[in-house]
């Protein structure tokens, strides 16, 4: 195979990566996927970057940094947690394979998750609480942003069209379910502001807010 690779860098390795994976997931992501994707041979990647697992590090600590929380030092706890959602909201939406590298510890606390997660947890202070407690609390926002978001992106994650579409909840609020519904959740049929329940966004929003009244309630 003749290819240039004059111009094969860590940098480019990584961008071509992010692609693969923002195309067609993580299941796609290989070396050889990415050296075709550059027109190079797959040995040649391995000049810039050491292995798959280093360019996921890679790839995550990337795609964090494209995404920075503010350097404003002045909002309060609760508007750095709304920045946060919506800085992490953001992330996972638009590069739905995260969701799955953060879910290791070794590709979610770079230098620029680590900066972030300072800045968070800054905010926190503010309540009363000591470091520990206030990183405590950031990282609760963190995982419940990561679960919801785990919901939202599933369907891309898995690629798969032979899915059938479940039977759950959507169908119980409508009242069309064909199974039996339990009693409580039976009084969801036909709310029309139960329809919420089925929009992650909508449930993350409140579900942070929750989050919230409890991270104030027990700093009291």
């Amino acid at each position: 195979m003749t290819s240039d690779t004059s111009k094969l860098s860590p940098a480019t390795i990584v961008d071509a990566a992010i692609a693969v994976a923002d195309e067609d997931g993580l299941s796609s992501l290989s070396m050889r996927r990415v050296a075709d994707r550059l027109g190079v041979g797959a040995m040649s990647l391995y000049r810039h970057v050491a292995d798959k697992d280093a360019l996921l590090q890679a790839m995550s600590s990337e795609v964090g940094r494209r995404f920075p929380y503010p350097v404003d030092t002045d909002p309060g706890w609760r508007d750095r947690v709304q920045a946060a959602v919506d800085i992490e909201w953001q992330l996972y939406t638009r590069h739905p394979w995260v969701v799955l590298a953060y879910s290791s510890l070794r590709h979610s606390y770079g230098e620029d998750s680590l900066t972030s997660l300072d800045w968070l947890a800054a905010g926190f202070l503010d309540l009363g609480v000591d470091i520990e407690r206030a990183t405590d609390m950031a990282l609760s926002v963190w995982s419940f942003v990561h679960g919801v978001a785990i919901v939202a992106v599933s369907d891309q994650l898995l690629h798969d069209d032979a899915l059938l579409p479940s039977a759950g909840l959507a169908e119980v609020i409508s009242g069309e379910s064909e199974v039996g519904v339990p009693s409580h959740l039976a009084r969801l049929a036909g709310r029309r502001d139960a329809a919420r329940l089925l929009d992650p966004r909508a449930r993350l929003d409140v579900g942070i807010d929750y989050l919230c009244r409890g991270f104030a309630a027990s700093a009291e």
